[in-house]
Parts: C-alpha cells; structure tokens; sequence
C-alpha cells in the first residue's frame, strides 16, 4: 500500500519544548530543566543548563516486528535573562542537541505519531538561538532567531508528561511543511511577538516555510525569514483559575499538491492549513497535595493536501510535582483523499491511527527522573497490513544547572 507516514512528508517527532510545566523543571525530559528565558527575571542572570534523556523501547508484539531500541539526546543551553535597556528587558538563549539512535516508531513498530519524543534523526544541531526585545513585567515581547516554534504555540502543559509526540505538538500541525515545521529535530528561523496580561495571551509568529534541507537532514540552515515563503500562527490564550484553553490558525503561503495528484502542480498558496484548540484544568486537589489533572486537544487540517484531516487526544494525570501516573489517547483520522490515495496505490489504509499510553513518572532527585511507561497502537501506520503494536519503555531523564 501507499505509506502513509511518507504521504505525511515527515515524521510527526515534535520534541517538548523544555519551558513546559510538567512535573517542575526537574521532571522535563531532555533539556526541559532548562527554564526557557521568555519570562525574564527581576535581574540580569546568566544561566548553563542540559540534560540527558534515554528512552529504553521494546515492541512486545504487533508492529512491523518485535525489537528493542535505545534512543539518546542531550542538550546544553546558555542564555541571559532580564539584560534592562532604558524600559526594554533583552534576553538571549541559545541551546545544541545531540541525537542519537532513532527509526523505532519507522522500523519496528510502524506507526505515524511516533511512540518516543526524542525519535529523530542522529546529529548535532542547534535547536534554539535567538534575542528577544521585552517591555518591563513581560507584557509585551518580541523574538527573533532559530525558534521552536512549539515552545512558542500549542504548548500542552498537562499533557507534556507523556512520551507520544501528539501529546507535544498535535499530528495535524506537526505533518505539516516539507520538513515538518519549526520543531524537534529541525528548526528554522521566525519572528515572534507575544502579549500577556492577567487572564490573556496571545502570540503570532512568522517562520520561515521550510526546516532545514530536507535533503540533508543533518544540515543546519539559517535562511531569512520567508526566503522559502512563510509558516504563519496565531494562537490566543485564556486562564481562569485552574482552567487553561486556548485556540490556534496556522497556514503556509508556499503552494502545496493534492494527495490525490502528487505529480500536477502545486495548488494555490495557503491551502496548507488547520486550526486547534485545547483545554487543560484542575479536576480536583487532595489534602496532602495530589491533583488530579486533565486536557483535551481537537485539530483539523485541509485534507486535500495533508493526510491527518482530524486529531482528537487528551487524557489525565494525578500525583504531584514529584512523581504521578497518567492515561492518555492520541486519534488522528485520515481525510478522504489520503484513503483514496492508498487504495489507488497500493491496499488501502485504515481510517485512524489511535494510541493509548499509561505513563508513571517519579523524581528520584531533583535532576533525576524515571519514568515507565506503556504504549498500545491501533493500527499503526493506517496500514492494514500491520498488527496493533505493544511497546514497554523505560525513559531515564538526567537533568544539570
């Protein structure tokens, strides 16, 4: 049959970005203990932080075969927060990664939404170098550079415990682009500027079109802002107590073909798009200090130029800042064109690819993490030819300030 993770023209890894709150910044996975310089301090303070992460997998059954895979990354990052000019504040950040192993979810299991966040391809890259112009208290901001552009928009706090790359940036956005967008393992440069005051939020952000080279996806390229057209987001943010929602449009201004006529040519400009929404809040709250936590995520995306037409994922958490256990889906539905695709090519595809993730983290210490976690896939890869997929991990998370 058609594959549908080519169809896709990437592999939907959207790596947390390291600002996320998930269980403190000592819980974060990889460089997530290296608290992102967006929130700038009272005073000037310069900063090296890393991490390591290391996801041991093991597909138990189903899949494309039974194997096991231990995946790597590193990360150190240096900034500076809160550098006052007159009433701006000046912050800079720059953060390298190192990958290493990857092909898991591709070779063994075969599914689309990739099981592990840190699955990529092995390389030295640079995942973050920008400067960012702010106005005394953070109200207003301005960001340049090499930025992840998940860092910035769809930042899915609860959900960030989890190892599925859905549950970082949703499969309907990180299909996108020929190289995906501006996230995990690849980014390019933007322009970014945000608001905040009590209760609201907004961000709107220009990348450029393309990650990377696609041809070489070890390079890394620093090309102008829109040199190979633009990726534009926009995304308003709404806190209200425990309750957090906030709501999304993305679109590209380079054209994109229809999956039912990969070989015509390009269809017209910004027809590569999709919205989303998300809603993440407090349930309940123990007296010794456990809560109970939950979100639901929706996407959509034109289903004439991209597979994912529709993702639906969300799920709970309870425990507190120290360790917790957690239960989340992530669904992400094909559009008409991407079925009649595969049945054209090759035997068809499966409508939906759904996973299911039971995940328990615990801080050993404040820098070290360890996390079990249990991943089942049905119908990995949309492909009817491959069993529903089992995997069991093990995600050791070592964190330095």
């Amino acid at each position: 049959m058609t594959d549908m993770r080519q169809m896709a023209e990437h592999r939907f890894s959207g790596f947390r970005r390291p600002a996320r709150a998930m269980l403190g910044s000592a819980l974060a996975a990889s460089g997530a203990a290296m608290a992102s310089p967006a929130a700038a301090s009272e005073d000037p303070q310069t900063f090296i932080e890393g991490g390591i992460t290391i996801d041991t997998l093991s597909n138990r059954s189903g899949g494309q075969r039974r194997d096991s895979r231990v995946l790597g990354l590193a990360s150190v990052a240096a900034g500076v927060n809160a550098l006052r000019s007159g009433p701006l504040e000046i912050s800079g950040f720059v953060e390298v990664q190192l990958v290493d192993g990857d092909g898991f979810s591709e070779d063994v299991v075969g599914d689309g939404q990739v099981v592990s966040n840190i699955d990529a391809v092995p390389g030295i890259r640079p995942i973050e170098a920008w400067l960012q112009l702010g106005t005394e208290g953070g109200r207003h901001r301005l960001k340049a550079g090499l930025v992840d552009l998940n860092r910035e928009f769809d930042m899915q706090q609860v959900g960030s415990m989890f190892l599925n790359s859905s549950h970082g940036i949703g499969a309907e956005l990180s299909q996108s682009g020929a190289n995906g967008p501006s996230i995990f393992p690849t980014t390019t440069t933007a322009v970014v500027y945000g608001f905040e005051a009590d209760r609201w939020g907004a961000r709107v952000g220009a990348f450029n079109a393309v990650a990377g080279d696609p041809a070489h996806p070890k390079k890394t390229v620093l090309p102008f802002p829109g040199e190979d057209g633009l990726l534009l987001i926009a995304e308003a943010e709404h806190r209200s107590g425990s309750l957090r929602t906030y709501a999304g449009l993305w679109a590209y201004s380079t054209a994109s073909p229809d999956l039912l006529h990969p070989d015509d040519a390009a269809g017209d400009r910004w027809r590569s798009r999709g919205a989303y929404a998300a809603m993440e809040t407090t349930l309940a709250t123990a007296h010794t200090g456990e809560k109970l936590e939950s979100w639901v995520r929706v996407g959509v995306a034109n289903e004439a130029v991209l597979p994912v037409a529709t993702y639906l994922g969300g799920g709970i958490r309870y425990g507190t800042e120290n360790r917790g256990i957690g239960f989340a889906i992530a669904h992400a539905r094909l559009g008409d064109p991407a079925i009649d695709a595969a049945a054209i090519g090759g035997d068809g595809a499966q409508r939906a690819e759904t996973n299911f993730e039971l995940s328990y983290v615990h801080a050993l210490t404040p820098a070290v993490t360890i996390q079990p976690d249990v991943q089942y896939v049905r119908n990995p890869g949309w492909d009817p030819a491959i069993d529903d997929a089992l995997v069991i991990g093990l995600r050791l998370s070592v964190g330095f300030r």
